[in-house]
């Protein structure tokens, strides 16, 4: 009994931090610190995972002159976040957070995921661990037992329990899952476990609203989370795997994001010279 106690404050309690941006924040969940490959002894990078509504209000799309393109371009402005880590005497009484700022390493608004690369060296032992790639539908089944971890209305990391409730829900085009376990507004951001393994399975980013006359009560037991394959998919897509593929440094995968970047740069200047130099012929007799 107290060592599951113990294994329910590390691997679900302990992991969640609390996201704040200039205007707002919510939550969100430690998924990677570890040391740095081929640098000295000590120096970790640790990364968060929240939504991309959480930090939204750090991110600004600009029009910038390109030299290279020889013309406006769009280009997001990012500013620094605070991850707050909480401190716990006893287990389980919170004494204090720990404030670190931290970069927005990348971000997909139409998924709603965000990353969050926190601006230390330090390691930080509780790390949320991730439910094993491609196994969700092998593994996972309705009733199962599961908690919501985050930092409703701005407390403290709260939570809850309650029951996967479904997989096959769709909104703006991406998939959702549905557990009963209780979320609100702040919630965002923060995790869901299952409730056996403590295993981490998805991202709470929504509820269902009910509209009563002129106000809308929010049904906090239909909570919609972004499921871990999409998850995976997000991150494989920034090429951010080495924190889920042991076989991929952190080092690795910014010299593949930096050569995609110069690549799709090049492509742009190349389509844009095209454009300039292309005429058109008028048809007709």
């Amino acid at each position: 009994m107290a060592e599951n106690l113990n294994n329910k404050h590390k691997h679900m309690l302990y992991p969640t931090v609390r996201v704040r941006t200039t205007k707002a924040g919510g939550s969100g969940t430690l998924i990677y610190s570890k040391q740095v490959p081929n640098e000295d002894e000590g120096v970790h990078e640790s990364y968060v995972l929240t939504n991309e509504h959480v930090i939204s209000d750090n991110i600004k799309v600009e029009k910038k002159w390109s030299t290279l393109l020889k013309r406006e371009v769009k280009t997001d402005i990012l500013a620094e976040c605070t991850v707050e880590m909480f401190d716990f005497e006893y287990g389980s009484w919170e004494a204090g957070h720990s404030a670190y700022k931290a970069d927005i390493m990348c971000y997909d608004k139409d998924m709603d995921i965000g990353l969050l690369k926190i601006k230390s060296e330090k390691k930080f032992d509780n790390v949320a661990k991730m439910f094993p790639k491609g196994e969700y539908k092998k593994q996972l089944r309705l009733f199962q037992p599961v908690y919501a971890i985050g930092c409703g209305l701005g407390h403290p990391p709260l939570q809850t329990r309650g029951q996967l409730a479904g997989f096959t829900d769709v909104i703006d085009n991406y998939p959702y899952w549905l557990s009963t376990a209780p979320t609100i507004f702040g919630n965002s951001g923060g995790s869901v476990y299952r409730g056996d393994t403590f295993e981490f399975i998805g991202i709470p980013s929504r509820i269902a609203v009910m509209a009563t006359g002129f106000s809308a009560d929010a049904i906090t037991h239909m909570s919609y989370f972004i499921p871990i394959l999409s998850i995976y998919n997000f991150l494989e897509e920034q090429l951010f795997n080495f924190i889920f593929d042991e076989n991929t440094t952190s080092k690795e995968c910014a010299s593949q994001r930096k050569s995609k970047r110069n690549r799709d740069e090049k492509n742009l200047a190349v389509d844009v010279e095209k454009d300039s130099t292309s005429t058109t012929t008028p048809t007709g007799g």
